[in-house]
């Protein structure tokens, strides 16, 4: 077990947060996170080479290569642009998505990559926008993008105390878009208020009636596998610092390369869509 405590350094800040260490400590192993360290609790064996070793590894990089501008074409940049792909490629392995399949697109934080998709979506009048109840407050953001250019907004009720999407009536709010037009559904895959794991199954639900879907896996992939080859959102966003500690101020937003526009239930195709953003 992992858990961190303010103040559970001796600094006299929290008596109930040692109280609780030790109730917890009891019951078995425990490690506890002190500010800027962490130490072993109670009965656990010496820590592997976890945030140190990553560290140690981290330093020992910078120290022995030397790093420039990506854009450019000097030795040092190109060392830069080879790690750069080498690390999207190890990525997309992870997740395994095929690199004909989906683009990964390095962000400062989860956040980033929602706002990358908000601004670019191609939203307007006669499109949607479905966000489920609990998304994280980032992917909130995105309604005002597709209001600002006339797209509708709605909401996926949940249900308590459950606190499980209400599939009846996301089922009739699904079937609302227009397949002409672009609709943007948005969930998690674990809610980041309740920890609720949503179906799946949901991706290629909504896409079948016409929509386009934002995974938000940021609070899913920690301590789940995400298999892009069984599942296929367009857009799936992850933040590396919610996965392993460090570095901080990582994450990425995988896409999925545009393809031919599926049929219409009149035969007709859908108008293809403006490109997908492309990795920097």
């Amino acid at each position: 077990m992992f858990v961190t405590f303010e103040g559970a350094d001796g600094s006299g800040k929290s008596t109930q947060a040692e109280l609780l260490r030790a109730a917890l400590a009891a019951d078995g192993p425990l490690w506890v996170a002190v500010g800027d360290s962490m130490s072993q609790g109670i009965g656990a064996s010496a820590p592997d080479r976890g945030w140190v070793g990553q560290l140690a590894e981290h330093l020992a990089l910078l120290r022995s290569t030397v790093f420039g501008n990506p854009h450019s074409v000097n030795p040092a940049s190109a060392a830069t642009t080879e790690h750069v792909e080498r690390t999207r490629r190890s990525v997309l392995r992870y997740f395994n998505a095929s690199p004909d399949d989906y683009i990964a697109i390095f962000t400062l934080n989860a956040t980033g990559a929602l706002k990358l998709v908000g601004e670019s979506y191609p939203f307007a009048p006669g499109g949607r926008s479905l966000l489920s109840f609990d998304n994280h407050t980032s992917v909130n953001g995105i309604r005002e993008f597709a209001r600002a250019k006339g797209a509708t907004s709605d909401y996926a009720p949940l249900v308590p105390p459950q606190l499980r999407l209400d599939r009846s009536k996301l089922d009739s709010l699904l079937d609302l878009a227009d397949p002409m037009q672009d609709n943007l559904f948005a969930y998690p895959a674990q809610s980041n208020f309740s920890g609720v794991k949503h179906p799946l199954d949901l991706v290629g639900q909504a896409q079948s009636k016409g929509w386009d879907v934002l995974l938000d896996a940021a609070a899913f992939v920690p301590t789940s596998r995400l298999d892009l080859a069984a599942v296929q959102p367009d857009f799936v966003t992850v933040s590396f610092y919610k996965m392993f500690g460090y570095p901080t101020g990582v994450g990425a937003l995988l896409v999925r390369r545009a393809r031919p526009p599926p049929p219409t239930p009149r035969g007709r195709r859908r108008p293809a869509k403006p490109p997908r953003p492309t990795p920097r």
